[in-house]
């Protein structure tokens, strides 16, 4: 089968490897969209360290059932199929407490082992959830970067018509627009420094938009809370630029959630968290949310449409990687076909 293979640093061709061979508890499926993940991307350049040469990535996919293996009974080829690719243990004490998403020995598919931009993967079934006849299957590969702002949005202290800031306007900060909106946000704010990414958030609700390349986000959100600041800001990039930013947009004894995984490692004021109280948590991944964000989906109550900015075959892979890295694609989401 054909297969992007990362080999290091900014090389990640096309590849012919062997058809996966479904073990026991397994089902093969027959990738029908993978969406273009940004930490995919950012793997891709060798920026983070979380993708290691010989893996096929791709976490965010739908496709059919194409194979089973022994003790599957629950599935039956032909199924569509949407899958959860983040594999739990069940037994440490995370998973015991109810918080999988950070199981001490969690493994990712497109990480830890092969991914989705391919031809076909193998896939545990107790990772598989059903895709409704009427959602697309390009739509099912939201579930979940669905799911990751869903989590977000739901550790999250968020009071009714808070005023809130999302950093970053890339698909996660998009989908956290939404899913703030649904639970009570009363203002929000987006900050990005790209024009398109930010009309785009306009026409998904944001109240104000704010351009950083022309424009100083702290003084815009200064003057839009009466000097206060945001009662929560989620940072949605995942670098020290946009981290400090989540911080001097933020209100006294206000709270960052950072989603943004970018840069191993940031710089902040930690007298200015200090002295205003300010409470900062990471999010990782999800838990129970990933059912939800079907149901979401089908029903439309969340938009990803306008965010499906380019659909193309496996084979293309390569040369879209190397725009969307070196900044000559700014496409918000691409959906691969194999």
């Amino acid at each position: 089968m054909r297969a992007l293979m990362y080999e290091g640093p900014w090389q990640m061709p096309l590849r012919e490897l062997p058809e996966p061979s479904p073990g026991p508890g397994e089902v093969v499926v027959a990738v029908q969209a993978a969406g273009i993940c940004g930490s995919d991307v950012h793997g891709f350049t060798g920026s983070t360290g979380r993708r290691t040469p010989g893996i096929v990535m791709g976490h965010e996919f739908s496709g059919t059932v194409a194979a089973l293996g022994a003790n599957v009974a629950s599935w039956a080829v032909g199924d569509r199929v949407v899958v959860q690719p983040l594999h739990r243990c069940g037994s440490c004490a995370m998973c015991r407490s109810g918080r999988g998403n950070i199981c001490q020995n969690r493994t990712l598919i497109g990480m830890h082992v092969h991914g989705a931009y391919a031809e076909a993967v193998n896939v545990p079934q107790a990772q598989l959830y059903r895709l409704p006849d009427d959602l697309s299957y390009e739509h099912g590969a939201w579930a979940e970067p669905l799911s990751v702002a869903l989590h977000a949005v739901a550790i999250t202290p968020l009071n009714l018509l808070d005023t809130v800031v999302v950093v970053g306007a890339g698909p996660i900060g998009l989908l956290t627009l939404q899913v703030a909106r649904r639970r009570g946000a009363g203002t929000i704010i987006v900050t990005d420094r790209n024009a398109h990414r930010l009309e785009v958030a306009r026409q998904l609700g944001a109240d104000l938009v704010v351009n950083i390349a022309d424009d100083d986000p702290i003084q815009r959100v200064q003057q839009a809370t009466d000097g206060l600041g945001a009662d929560v800001t989620f940072e949605a990039v995942g670098i020290t630029p946009t981290v400090q930013q989540a911080l001097a947009v933020t209100r006294v004894g206000g709270t960052i959630t950072w989603i943004g995984n970018s840069a191993p490692e940031v710089t902040l004021n930690m007298q200015q968290v200090v002295t205003r109280e300010i409470t900062i948590r990471g999010t990782y991944g999800f838990d129970r949310e990933f059912g939800q964000a079907i149901d979401l989906l089908r029903s439309q109550q969340i938009s990803v449409t306008p965010l499906i900015e380019g659909i193309a075959p496996l084979a293309e892979g390569p040369q879209i990687f190397q725009q969307l890295a070196d900044g000559t694609l700014e496409s918000i989401k691409v959906i691969l076909q194999p």
